[in-house]
């Protein structure tokens, strides 16, 4: 009869005061995780900026751009490496200081060609591209984190549209159609915004995939080439050559 006497009592109401400690330790770790990867993508953006504003500024740099081919492939290279780095070396952009070795120079390669598309069309186009951009990221992400769709279960269908856009353009190469130069253009621009959402969700952690709060560098370097293709594509739609 008094077997329960010495046993620990636990009430509902502790039970729930637990959960909500808990929950809110997990709120405060992902809020701490988005600030982080924000903050990454804020410092890309920066450095981007800054080999565009002296492509702008710089006679001599932006002839440079323009001029070495060889330098352009290899940046482009070297993105492409930096990219499909996790598939040959899972955990990479976990090991401190090497993600944000590789970071740098996956931000700076990618800056270099950036500026050198950006550089052939004029300031004012470049200018309206960029208010436009913001507008589109701002509202996307908006979006992604009030809508109660999940897109985070669509990434097998993002990949095989990108695959698909990928072989398109490669057609456009030996049959330069206007179609298919067209459908490559806004088909693009259509899928860099889905991806800026999907991978937006994937950040905040409310779908049913998520970014692990290690991934940071590369949840950031994922926003990132989303939001400067999406420049890139408002910007050969908007803009006028030089």
């Amino acid at each position: 009869m008094d077997n329960d006497i010495n046993e620990p009592y636990i009430s509902y109401k502790d039970e729930e005061a637990n959960n909500e400690d808990n929950y809110e330790i997990l709120q405060n770790i992902r809020g701490g995780f988005i600030s982080k990867v924000y903050g990454i993508i804020a410092f890309q953006i920066f450095l981007t900026s800054i080999v565009i504003f002296f492509a702008f500024t710089s006679s001599s740099f932006k002839k440079l751009l323009l001029t070495s081919i060889s330098m352009y492939y290899l940046c482009f290279f070297i993105t492409l490496i930096c990219i499909l780095l996790p598939i040959c070396s899972p955990g990479i952009y976990q090991k401190v200081p090497t993600n944000y070795i590789v970071l740098i120079i996956f931000t700076l390669s990618y800056s270099w060609d950036v500026a050198a598309i950006t550089c052939i069309y004029s300031f004012k186009s470049v200018m309206i591209a960029l208010f436009l951009t913001i507008i589109t990221v701002v509202s996307l992400s908006i979006y992604a984190m009030k809508t109660k769709e999940d897109l985070t279960v669509a990434g097998g269908t993002l990949f095989i549209c990108l695959i698909l856009l990928f072989f398109m353009s490669f057609i456009y190469i030996f049959f330069p159609i206007k179609l298919f130069y067209l459908i490559c253009l806004y088909g693009s621009l259509v899928l860099f915004c889905i991806y800026l959402i999907y991978d937006t969700q994937l950040l905040l952690g409310k779908g049913k995939r998520s970014f692990s709060e290690d991934d940071y560098i590369l949840a950031a370097i994922n926003i990132y080439l989303d939001i400067i293709i999406l420049f890139l594509k408002i910007l050969q739609i908007v803009g006028k050559d030089k």
